[in-house]
C-alpha cells in the first residue's frame, strides 16, 4: 500500500533510489533483498490490476540515469463496467445473501462504487430464502473474510485445525484459493508439513488463521496448473458428512461438547461421517446423551444399545456387571 501511495502521489517517473529512501519496509535494505521484496510488492499490486510502468529515461521529475517507475492514470483508473441486466440481477442477490456476514462491509461499498459508475442495480426481488438466510449466517463465522485477506495477500498462514474424529493438528497453509459447496466453504492450499496440496473446512478452524512469522506477503507462487474444483472434487473433505444434534447432561460428555459446530435452540451441532461410529460414541455416554437428529443416527444408536444389551444377555445378564 505504501508503494501503490508513493507512486500515484508523484509527478513523475521515481527511481529506485528514491524508492529505497522513502518508502517503509524498503529502508535499509541491500540491492538484493530490495529486488526480491520490491517485485513481491509489483506482482501484488498486478493481481490487484495496478501495473507499475517501468522506464529508463526520465522526464523532468526522475532522477537521472536510474530506471523509473510510475502508475499512470490509465493504469490506476477503473475501467468502464457494462452489466447486463442479468448480471447486474445476480451482483443485487449476492449482495443480498453476503450483507450480513464479515464481507457485508465490503459489500456495501463495492455497491456504491458500481452505482457511481451508472451500473443499474435494482435491488433483490423478493427475499432472500431461509435456506439462504441460514447459509450466510453460517459463513459470518467461517472465517471467510479472514482467509480471503490472506489469500489476496499472498501470505502464508497457521491455524489449529481439528477434523472429526481426530486429534487436532497444527497447520501450516500457502492459501491459494476459497470454494463454497452449499452453506460449506473450503479452503485450499500447500501444507508446508504434509508437503502437498491438501483441503481444510473453515468451520474445522479453532480460532482465526494468522499469518506465518517469518514470512512474507508474495513470497510464494501459485502452480499455473492449480485447479481449486479439482483439488476440492478429489479431496476427502468432501467426503459425505451428516450434522448430528444431541442434547447433553451438564457437565456431561465434554468431549462432544467440544466438538459443536453451533447450537441449536438446548442442543448441540457436531459434524460426523461415519454413523455407526458416532453412535458407539454416544452409547459410551450412557444417558448423558440424547439424539435429537438426524432419524439414521437414532436407528444407529439403538441398534448400538440394543447389541449391547442382547451381548450381556448371552453372558449371564446384568450378573456379568458385578462379576
Amino acid at each position: 500500500m505504501n508503494l501503490l501511495i508513493a507512486l500515484r502521489a508523484a509527478h513523475g517517473w521515481v527511481s529506485r533510489r528514491t524508492l529505497m529512501r522513502v518508502i517503509e519496509g524498503y529502508a535499509g535494505l541491500d540491492e538484493t533483498a530490495f529486488d526480491r521484496k520490491f517485485s513481491r510488492d509489483k506482482e501484488l499490486l498486478r493481481q490487484m490490476g495496478i501495473s507499475i510502468a517501468t522506464r529508463a529515461e526520465h522526464d523532468a521529475y526522475g532522477d537521472e540515469g536510474e530506471t523509473g517507475y510510475r502508475i499512470s492514470t490509465d493504469d490506476y483508473a477503473m475501467g468502464d463496467v457494462d452489466l447486463t441486466p442479468a448480471e447486474a440481477a445476480a451482483v443485487a442477490v449476492a449482495a443480498q445473501f453476503w450483507s450480513n456476514t464479515e464481507l457485508g462491509e465490503s459489500v456495501g461499498q463495492a455497491l456504491t462504487k458500481l452505482r457511481a459508475l451508472g451500473v443499474d442495480l435494482v435491488e433483490a426481488p423478493g427475499q432472500v430464502g431461509e435456506h439462504h438466510v441460514m447459509a450466510s449466517s453460517r459463513l459470518s463465522s467461517a472465517n471467510f473474510a479472514t482467509a480471503l485477506r490472506h489469500i489476496n495477500a499472498r501470505e502464508a498462514i497457521g491455524f489449529k485445525y481439528h477434523k472429526p474424529g481426530q486429534q487436532p493438528r497444527q497447520v501450516r497453509l500457502e492459501p491459494y484459493a476459497l470454494l463454497s459447496r452449499g452453506d460449506r466453504v473450503y479452503l485450499i492450499g500447500h501444507d508446508l508439513d504434509r508437503q502437498a496440496q491438501r483441503t481444510f473446512r473453515l468451520s474445522r478452524i479453532e480460532g482465526r488463521p494468522s499469518k506465518l512469522a517469518g514470512r512474507e506477503p508474495g513470497d510464494y507462487a501459485i502452480p499455473a496448473d492449480f485447479a481449486a474444483h479439482l483439488t476440492l472434487s478429489s479431496s476427502s473433505e468432501m467426503a459425505a458428512v451428516g450434522e448430528a444434534r444431541l442434547r447433553l447432561s451438564a457437565h456431561r460428555a465434554d468431549p462432544l461438547r467440544r466438538r459443536q459446530v453451533r447450537t441449536e435452540d438446548d442442543c448441540i451441532v457436531i459434524e460426523y461421517s461415519d454413523a455407526a461410529a458416532l453412535a458407539a460414541e454416544i452409547v459410551s455416554y450412557g444417558s448423558a446423551v440424547e439424539v435429537v437428529g438426524p432419524e439414521e443416527l437414532s436407528q444407529a444408536v439403538e441398534a448400538r444399545r440394543t447389541t449391547i444389551v442382547k451381548s450381556l444377555n448371552r453372558l449371564g445378564g446384568r450378573d456379568v456387571l458385578s462379576a
